[in-house]
């Protein structure tokens, strides 16, 4: 890193004691949309916080932005890092050792916390000392900073182990607070895994630690929808969720093999709708023969690899309407569960 250690030194004054949350920012090449997500943590109702941005090599104008955003704040809470660049996990692991919070919540660089988020996750976390991780629904949002209406929910309220290697429930990077004690009991996130990081380390948390997950019922996270995400590359995806899948293999050999394929299958099943959804439907059909490779009765047991199947066989004009219908039963569906389970 190229600052000298920000944390406070044992004899720091009271003034500078920590605060119980700390809100870490990693930011690549995010200028446009970087301050949102700064005046975001700033601006939660809980204000005793601080908020730890660290700038991640960014070759676009991310860091001007940034230094003309804490020059017209003037808010202590606010501390601004930057380091070469190394990647969404190295600039998470800098924030989180800079971190001062007994609690730390994780908010990507493009998307937004809504007001109240770091109240009523604190306010779970702090009435039972066994949840170490807790997350919450999310709402997409444009990459304009339109707010959609269409929510992200989470499928279950306390997400074992097991039902974790099976699907990412937490659904994305900025929805977590965790217990501190979680990353100083479990180790960072693996500088190595470009993708599929946050998959590896909430589960290597429940596995190493006697915390629990739960969820916060409500959409708190904004996540933003990118252009970008139009280039997928499958194959990349795919490298790190093979990578990701070993590690916890290696890692976690009490762990049924049946459960562990049901989590291999699903990488599969996510990056053939992402391929399919970019018009790379070649791609998207291997995928999906090897996610039934690992499940051969996927298609008749979750209706997401369905729904995936269909639109890797159907033209482009199906496609599109089986997206829109996919998307309707995907709120409906995640609903009901929701409802059922917390």
């Amino acid at each position: 890193m190229n600052a000298e250690d920000p944390r406070p030194s044992p004899d720091a004054d009271a003034s500078e004691r920590a605060p119980p949350l700390s809100i870490v920012i990693p930011a690549y090449n995010v200028a446009p949309y970087i301050e949102a997500a700064v005046r975001s943590a700033l601006a939660q109702t809980m204000r005793d916080l601080e908020v730890v941005v660290v700038d991640d090599g960014s070759t676009d104008d991310t860091p001007r932005v940034l230094a003309r955003l804490a020059a017209a704040l003037d808010d202590p809470r606010l501390r601004i890092l930057r380091q070469d660049n190394g990647g969404l996990s190295a600039a998470r692991n800098a924030g989180i050792l800079a971190a001062r919070g007994e609690f730390i919540g994780l908010l990507d660089g493009d998307d937004v916390w809504l007001p109240q988020k770091a109240a009523l996750h604190l306010g779970v976390m702090t009435g039972d000392p066994s949840i170490g991780l807790t997350f919450s629904h999310s709402e997409y949002m444009t990459e304009a900073g339109a707010r959609s209406g269409d929510i992200l929910l989470a499928g279950k309220a306390h997400p074992s182990l097991h039902d974790m290697i099976r699907r990412n429930h937490f659904g994305n990077g900025s929805t977590v607070v965790a217990r501190r004690a979680c990353f100083e009991e479990a180790g960072l996130f693996l500088p190595e895994l470009r993708s599929c990081e946050d998959y590896e380390m909430w589960r290597r948390i429940l596995w190493m630690t006697g915390y629990e997950a739960q969820l916060i019922p409500r959409p708190l996270t904004l996540y933003r929808l990118r252009e970008s995400s139009l280039s997928f590359d499958s194959r990349k995806f795919v490298g790190y969720a093979d990578m990701a899948m070993a590690i916890l293999r290696r890692d976690m050999p009490n762990v049924p093999e049946r459960v562990m394929r049901a989590g291999h299958a699903e990488h599969y099943r996510i990056a053939a709708w992402k391929a399919v959804s970019c018009g790379r439907r070649g791609d998207a059909l291997a995928l999906m023969l090897r996610a039934l490779a690992l499940r051969p009765f996927f298609l008749f047991t979750d209706w997401r690899a369905l729904g995936a199947a269909v639109a890797i066989a159907a033209p482009q004009s199906l496609r599109d309407v089986l997206a829109s219908t996919v998307k309707a039963l995907q709120k409906s569906h995640s609903g009901v569960k929701s409802i059922m389970e917390t």
